[in-house]
């Protein structure tokens, strides 16, 4: 019988651990790695003879779509296929049970095990699949997290304590946080155990996977406009019925990269000067080599893994800041579904600083949770950043071209890609010229109020390029000097009274 899957959020409590606990923990977690890796590496050779086997010379040959439909003969034999050679789910897990039998048997629960071969199925299975190159071993202290499978056994949250095993380590609970007592009230379906490293020590929280829908802050409020979206590189623009934004993308995050970029290059020179013998003339790596880290090295290290730490904390709270204020408008989001892979080859620092990819998928748990939905549709047959919506045609347009001006609309790109993604017809996943043309009259003047809050935002700061702001412009589009600016703000406050502390905070 088929199990029903009901939502889930997650719960996070610090635990009170003494250094003993901290001890059995991080010999468990080892030991989970262990065996991680041992399922890992079984289910790699089983692929590998999966691979090998004729059958599955003949299968590859048939095609894999018939009339634009997957081919289900194709998937079913792959299915045989798989079973055949035990490379499944269930005999990966069977396969950990009995490796458990063992010194791992003292420190691994077996749904823990089975857990932890699940995790190694699907690492293996994307491979499979070619959504990854390889699988990535993991090295010594890079276990981070353990799971059971229920709450009955293995790892358990009863009475605000974690049993697990002879392990009771009490949660720190605080009672005036409405988010954990909104947790402390559903019902727990298992449990994970998770270790961090702040400030270079270890800290370990206990997840409860609770059954229900998460926690709905009474701040936050749900719109019901409908809303188009354009994320960019670095920016990200929204249109809805009554409001249009255009800004950038977790800039907040530069200062960030730039300490975590110094200390990137602090790095590499330190691996310079210990290992000169090393590196060839041109500065590039001898094949071969074994590297010595200085005790300098290994301090830079932990200051870099902190900044990391910092800089991810720093992300998913923009990330978070973003979606409830998309969600304040609206729940019903539509954009175009854009390969972050493809993204990555092109702009990979920017990509791995800001994380849209990331991003994408909260919007739509969030949006899906508020009873809304996240819709993308394929880039191939839409073209909105070449389209026009009054002629209907496409012209191709480099991406330095950051203004779409055709047909008496001059409009900055990015917003005028967002505003025709909320015109695609969800149905057909193909613009509607029909009701862009109906909504434009009334929609134009609150795109132009975006780009006017975007320039007064831009006076004084880092305008980025893809915004289009090849200098920082007024309403009525001259040049502004932002120095002038301030000087003649000032020229023109004279009476520095109460009457006037607006005008000077203005």
């Amino acid at each position: 019988m088929k199990r029903s899957n009901t939502p889930s959020f997650i719960t996070e409590l610090p635990l009170k651990t003494t250094s003993a606990d901290e001890a059995t923990i991080l010999i468990r977690l080892d030991a989970g790695r262990q065996l991680y890796h041992a399922c890992l590496g079984e289910a790699l050779e089983r692929l590998a003879l999966i691979r090998q086997s004729k059958e599955y010379q003949k299968i590859q040959k048939l095609p894999k779509t018939i009339n634009g439909k997957q081919n289900q003969e194709r998937t079913k034999a792959f299915d045989d296929l798989n079973k055949k050679e035990e490379f499944t789910d269930y005999d990966i897990q069977h396969y950990a049970t009995g490796i458990r039998n063992s010194w791992i048997k003292k420190h691994i629960h077996a749904h823990i095990a089975q857990k932890l071969a699940t995790r190694a199925f699907k690492a293996v299975q994307k491979k499979a699949f070619g959504k990854a190159k390889n699988v990535r071993f993991k090295g010594k202290n890079q276990m981070d997290s353990l799971e059971g499978k229920n709450n009955e056994t293995g790892l358990i949250f009863r009475d605000n304590t974690l049993s697990w095993s002879d392990l009771e380590i009490p949660c720190i609970i605080d009672p005036d946080n409405d988010v954990i007592t909104y947790g402390l009230n559903h019902r727990v379906k298992y449990c994970r155990i998770v270790r961090r490293k702040i400030n270079c020590k270890n800290r370990f929280y206990l997840q409860l996977i609770n059954e229900g829908t998460p926690f709905q802050n009474p701040k936050n409020k749900i719109g019901i406009e409908e809303i188009g979206l354009d994320v960019g590189v670095g920016t990200i623009a929204m249109v809805a019925d009554t409001k249009a934004t255009l800004k950038q993308f977790c800039g907040e995050l530069t200062s960030d990269q730039k300490k975590k970029r110094k200390l990137q290059r602090k790095l590499d020179r330190s691996l310079r000067a210990t290992n000169p013998d090393n590196y060839n003339k041109n500065g590039t790596v001898k094949k071969g080599k074994k590297f010595k880290k200085s005790n300098r090295y290994k301090t830079i290290s932990k200051d870099l893994a902190e900044t990391d730490r910092i800089l991810a904390a720093h992300r998913k709270s923009l990330h978070g800041k973003d979606i409830n204020e998309i969600i304040a408008m609206g729940t019903r989001i539509q954009t175009e579904d854009v390969s972050y892979k493809g993204w990555q080859k092109r702009y990979g620092r920017s990509i791995n600083m800001r994380a849209p990819s990331m991003f994408m998928n909260s919007l739509k748990r969030k949006a899906e949770n508020a009873g809304g939905y996240l819709f993308e549709f394929s880039t191939q047959t839409t073209k909105l950043s070449q389209t026009c919506h009054i002629c209907e045609q496409a012209i191709k347009k480099p991406l330095s071209k950051r203004w779409h001006v055709c047909c008496g609309i001059r409009m900055q790109r990015d917003l005028y890609s967002a505003f025709l993604a909320k015109c695609v017809d969800k149905e057909t996943s193909a613009l509607d010229f029909v009701r862009a043309k109906q909504l434009w009259q009334g929609i134009e003047s609150i795109l132009s109020e975006a780009i006017s809050r975007a320039k007064q935002t831009a006076i004084g700061m880092v305008c980025p390029a893809s915004f289009g702001f090849t200098g920082i412009q007024s309403q009525s589009g001259s040049l502004v000097n932002p120095v002038r600016i301030i000087s003649e703000a000032m020229d023109a406050v004279i009476l520095p009274d109460e009457n006037h502390r607006e005008l000077i905070g203005a």
